[in-house]
C-alpha cells in the first residue's frame, strides 16, 4: 500500500478502561527523524577529544494537519503527554497492526506552543509535535514507501 496520501494518525491515551481514541481528519505532513545524543564532549588542551554518551534519543517530528474543531482533541492529547505519560500512536489509522508506544517530546510542559495555518489550505492548522519511542529504538518508519 502506498502511504503518500494516507497517513492519518490515530492516538490512544488515558488510563486502562477509560482510554480516549482520536483519529485525525487529515493526513500528516512528511515526518522527519532526529537523533539527539544525551551526554557531552570536550577536547583537552593537547587536542585529544573525550566524550560520554548517556543515551541517544531517536525523535520523530510529526506535523499534524488539523481543523480548528479538532484543537480540543489535540490539546487533550498534548495535556496527557505533557504529564510524562506514554500513549499509543498509529501512524496510519487504516493500519492497526502498526503502532508505537511513545512519549511526547515536544511541546513539553512549560513550553508555549502555537499551531500555524497551512499556506495552501488556510482552514487547516499545522500542529508540530515530537514523539519518542518508549522502547528507545530508532524509528524504522519511512514516510514514502
Amino acid at each position: 500500500m502506498s502511504h503518500e496520501l494516507a497517513w492519518r494518525s490515530r492516538f490512544v491515551y488515558g488510563t486502562t478502561g477509560s482510554e480516549t481514541t482520536w483519529d485525525t481528519t487529515h493526513p500528516v505532513q512528511a515526518w522527519l527523524q532526529e537523533m539527539t545524543p544525551i551526554g557531552g564532549s570536550r577536547t583537552s588542551a593537547a587536542g585529544v577529544p573525550a566524550a560520554h554518551v548517556v543515551r541517544r534519543d531517536y525523535n520523530l517530528h510529526v506535523t499534524l494537519r488539523v481543523l480548528e474543531s479538532e484543537l480540543t482533541d489535540l490539546y487533550a492529547l498534548i495535556e496527557w503527554g505533557q504529564g510524562a505519560e506514554s500513549f499509543t500512536w498509529y501512524p496510519d489509522v487504516d493500519d492497526t497492526a502498526t503502532s508505537y508506544t511513545v512519549y511526547l517530546e515536544a511541546p513539553l510542559a512549560g513550553e508555549s506552543w502555537t499551531p500555524s495555518r497551512d499556506p495552501e489550505f488556510p482552514q487547516v492548522l499545522l500542529a508540530p509535535i515530537v514523539l519518542r519511542r518508549v522502547d528507545g529504538y530508532a524509528w524504522d518508519l519511512p514516510f514514502f514507501t
